[in-house]
């Protein structure tokens, strides 16, 4: 929702709410106005610690005063609107005005970014550019695992020390900035936010192929700059640019739905689909295997308990009136991982029942988008579940109605969400993709106007100029082979595909244009030799270009046998 909006008005929008999180960090340290709020003398505020009850923590009730709120907000306020704001607004919307992301570019911004020497293979010389991490490095391809580990890890570590401790939180909390703006260091773009912050994994389980609100890249002309990427705004020209490295080929920040679908069988990304709602039901259920009921959570009271730290060593399950005797910081982790492995099946178990299910054609779904289906209802499930107890501590000192209103809220966005995602498949959007530039080509044709009764080729949808390029069939071969030709230019052109990708991404287009896959690859070699530019800024794998190439010539040399 904020891709349209001046890169000068976001850049103060990120430091009006930097300055507010530094701000609410150092109330952890000292905070003398919220306790106020919590005095139990103060019976206006919602927040006042009532004396009169008794939260248990196993047969043991907690003692009752006033304390600082700072922990509270951070978790049952901040926290839960993050989530929020990435299923319905956005994973770009929240991009945009991520502090931590903000933080981890101030290297970038005062120019101290690490540098290497490079030196030109053609002209032989040596120059200083920026390091980004390979996505064929061993980071590159299991960076999933290594982010929701440190998601698993930072959970653990939360309940351990940093819930109710107000300087371990603090601590913690700059120490992620720190190493946030380490890796701006180190490595250009948003190498933090795509390969080592452990909110990555759950931008992609909310987001999904889109969010609710969310801008759809593919959809818009040609552009520069879209969604979250990296932009910069010139000095002398006031105009916004693109300031993107290429840190990541299948960007989320550039076009979000074609990172999904891309990656949809990365390593990790099962793990990070399916692990997380487990993590989600482990974290919250923990609290009652902990204190042996629900007041200690959905009171808050885990956010101001006495002595968190000295309680590490605690017993850490204690269930119907019986302790067990297993250190606390071994529970909860033997509690993460039996949950993370139990949902981890129940995904890869539906998954297989997706695969049997039929379409309205009678035919099975494909194996990608049962993964899809089940991706869906794990995501939502993930949702409903989250808002069923995280902010509650804060949502259940409301007024009856009003909280009401919020559960209706949360239960109808979830569900818009649900329906327009779980129909969703990449044929759609690779049709919705190549569409565009479909359009471009038959408006050069002489088509009968009357076949559009009345409307103009824009006004088509993607599956009405689909059913349109068949008219090309009765036109002559090379004007269908230049229409192809034209249409995979643009696809490289706007960075859609690689070359060795638009071959499967332009398989139905050949079969409506009656294009044999020889006439594909010499098109693509014919790209190479008059504009290398195109395929250059495409910025493939080393690998893969030369693979596209190799296959180009191979098939291209024997063409003649193809038209006996």
């Amino acid at each position: 929702m904020l891709h349209q909006v001046p890169e000068k008005t976001m850049h103060r929008v990120r430091w009006l709410l930097t300055l507010g999180w530094l701000l609410l960090i150092a109330s952890l340290f000292y905070d003398p106005i919220t306790p106020a709020f919590t005095d139990p003398g103060n019976l206006a505020s919602p927040f006042h610690v009532n004396l009169q009850q008794c939260i248990k923590v196993r047969e043991t009730c907690l003692p009752q005063s006033s304390f600082s709120m700072s922990a509270l907000i951070w978790w049952a306020m901040i926290v839960p609107c993050g989530i929020f704001i990435l299923l319905v607004l956005g994973h770009e919307f929240w991009r945009r005005i991520c502090p931590l992301s903000f933080l981890s570019q101030v290297p970038r911004a005062l120019g101290i970014q690490r540098r290497r020497k490079v030196v030109d293979r053609t002209t032989g010389e040596m120059r200083r550019e920026v390091v980004t991490i390979s996505e064929q490095s061993w980071l590159g391809r299991n960076h999933l695992y290594v982010q929701f580990g440190l998601f698993v890890l930072g959970l653990g570590l939360r309940i351990l020390y940093v819930n109710s401790d107000r300087f371990s939180l603090g601590v913690f909390l700059l120490a992620t900035i720190c190493c946030a703006m380490l890796i701006g260091y180190l490595y250009a773009g948003k190498s933090w936010c795509q390969y080592f912050c452990p909110m990555a994994p759950v931008q992609m389980v909310y987001t999904g192929p889109r969010s609710l609100f969310g801008s759809q890249n593919h959809l818009r002309p040609a552009s520069a700059i879209t969604q979250s990427m990296c932009r910069t705004v010139d000095s002398q020209t006031n105009r916004e640019q693109s300031a993107c490295v290429g840190c990541k080929a299948a960007c989320l920040d550039i076009d979000a739905e074609k990172s999904y679908w891309t990656e949809l069988n990365k390593p990790g990304r099962r793990l990070v689909q399916y692990g997380y709602l487990g993590m989600v039901i482990a974290f919250y259920l923990y609290y009652f295997l902990y204190a042996g009921n629900w007041d200690y959570y959905f009171t808050g009271a885990w956010t101001h308990e006495d002595d968190q730290v000295k309680n590490v060593l605690d017993i850490g399950f204690y269930l119907y009136h019986h302790a067990i005797p297993i250190p606390k910081a071994i529970a909860v982790f033997i509690t993460f991982a039996v949950l993370i492995a139990i949902t981890f099946s129940l995904g890869m178990i539906l998954e297989k029942f997706c695969r049997k299910l039929p379409t309205h054609k009678g035919r099975t779904i494909s194996k990608e988008q049962a993964q899809h289906l089940a991706f869906t209802i794990f995501t939502i499930a993930s949702f409903w579940t989250f808002f069923s107890y995280g902010a509650r501590p804060s949502l259940n000192r409301l007024p009856t109605y009003p909280l009401l209103a919020f559960n209706a809220l949360i239960v109808l966005v979830g569900s818009l969400w649900l329906y327009r995602t779980l129909r969703r498949t990449r044929s759609q959007y690779e049709r919705e993709n190549m569409a565009i530039s479909l359009r471009k080509q038959l408006q050069k044709l002489p088509i009968d106007r009357s076949l559009l009764e009345g409307r103009s080729i824009d006004e088509l949808t993607p599956d009405e100029i689909y059913t349109l390029v068949k008219v090309l069939q009765g036109v002559s071969q090379q004007v269908r082979l230049q229409t192809y030709s034209d249409v995979v230019l643009d696809l490289l052109r706007q960075q859609t595909v690689t070359a060795s990708g638009s071959f499967e991404f332009c398989r139905q287009l050949r079969q409506e244009l009656q294009i044999t896959d020889a006439e594909h690859f010499s098109t693509i070699e014919a790209i190479a030799l008059h504009s290398p530019e195109i395929l250059s800024a495409a910025q493939p794998p080393v690998a893969e270009l030369h693979t596209a190439t190799t296959v180009a010539r191979t098939i291209a040399k024997p063409s003649k046998r193809f038209n006996q």
